[in-house]
């Protein structure tokens, strides 16, 4: 992924503008492309350093400096470097530097050749597996295994897509109006957010949702792990069909409060479905192998109170043609949880167990007995035992 210093923007007021990539500076791209997957393609075998400075010696002109590094960034990403030495590293420097030492202080001299199959004797082993074991664990002297092909077309077009996703790196708050034509899209959109741990807001505006997403500056000074995030859900907004995206960021070296703005959707990649989280598929199987009667599943609904809000349940559970969804919001939010128990207040018909961890310092009896919601707050692991008792409850009202 790109970062923020191969980001090719300008600054216009306060706003923050990325370069139009015009048909010259493409047709310049592809041609720095085309020579860095051939250099990759062919350097099997090579150090990182090596590949680093054959990447580097391409020719590109002064004003391409960003689009060049860009491009160097994305084909490193691509590239598979072995990381585990043939030896210990140390051991063998150890063994090395101490015999050579003491042949210099016994002859006055050493003799490499003599030294390195010492202790290639010694660790029973050959001279050349001690010569590449040396500085091995040196991740400028780890060895190229492969490169995923890539066609220089493909390198440039992935060099303009990342720009946006590199921004969002230094993003405070984003805000995203979104049309999806397809329930599918905007139910993974959801869940994609969710699996990001992103803390995000949701209203129904006509025929669009607003989205609203804290970014990594309101919650980390400095760190862009949660603007990581931001920048991984980039696509599965690009899979809706009209994406209209504005981003308080914070850009250069002295962090200035700057607007950016961007435009897309229909992306022909479309969205690869996220796994569920971890303890949520944990929570799936455990209710599967109970005795509960419940079986569950993904979750393919989404349940929208028109002028109060939206969530997308992980699972639903069933047992006796009666259906129960399941959100699991864990240690997400707190506020999310109090706009759950709203959404259960006013009317959000749908039954649904809303299982919050105990750290969000919420009360399961914030929500009344009659209600048709459940909340179950937990300690450590979800129990699948106190979640399907819920569900009981829930049909038997």
């Amino acid at each position: 992924m790109l970062l923020p210093e191969h980001v090719m923007a300008q600054r216009r007021g306060d706003k923050l503008v990325l370069k139009k990539i015009d048909d010259a500076t493409r047709a310049r791209a592809l041609l720095i492309a085309r020579e860095m997957v051939g250099i990759a393609s062919s350097q099997q075998g090579a150090s990182r350093a090596d590949v680093e400075a054959a990447l580097e010696s391409v020719d590109a002109l002064p004003k391409d400096a960003r689009l060049k590094t860009g491009l160097k960034k994305i084909v490193l990403d691509r590239c598979v470097f072995e990381s585990a030495p043939p030896l210990d590293s140390e051991l063998v420097r150890r063994e090395l530097f101490t015999r050579a030492a003491r042949a210099r202080k016994e002859h006055g001299h050493v003799e490499r050749e003599a030294v390195v199959n010492e202790v290639a004797e010694l660790l029973k082993t050959d001279a050349d597996t001690i010569d590449r074991a040396m500085y091995a664990d040196l991740r400028a002297a780890h060895p190229l295994v492969s490169f995923e092909p890539v066609t220089p077309a493909m390198l440039a077009h992935e060099l303009e897509r990342g720009q946006a996703q590199a921004v969002l790196l230094r993003a405070e708050r984003v805000a995203a109006r979104v049309k999806c034509s397809s329930a599918g899209s905007l139910r993974e959109l959801f869940r994609k957010l969710k699996f990001l741990r992103l803390l995000f807001t949701v209203a129904e505006d006509k025929d669009a949702f607003v989205i609203g997403i804290d970014g990594p500056m309101s919650l980390f000074e400095a760190g862009t792990k949660y603007g990581l995030s931001l920048a991984l859900a980039l696509p599965a907004l690009e899979a809706c069909d009209e994406v209209v995206l504005e981003a308080l960021v914070r850009w250069g070296k002295e962090r200035t409060p700057l607007v950016f703005r961007w435009e897309g959707g229909s992306h022909p990649d479309g969205v690869a479905e996220s796994a569920l989280p971890d303890e949520v598929e944990a929570l799936r199987k455990a209710i599967n192998s109970g005795e509960s009667g419940w079986k569950a599943k993904r979750g393919s609904s989404i349940l929208n109170l028109p002028g109060v809000g939206v969530c997308v349940p992980d699972l639903v559970l069933e047992k006796d043609k009666k259906k129960v969804h399941v959100e699991v919001l864990g240690y997400w939010s707190r506020d999310a949880a109090w706009k759950r128990v709203e959404l259960a207040e006013k009317g959000l018909g749908a039954k649904i167990v809303y299982c919050v961890s105990s750290r969000l310092r919420v009360s399961e009896e914030v929500l009344a007995e009659d209600a048709h919601a459940a909340l179950y707050v937990y300690k450590g692991a979800l129990s699948a035992a106190k979640v399907t008792e819920r569900a009981d409850k829930l049909v038997s009202r």
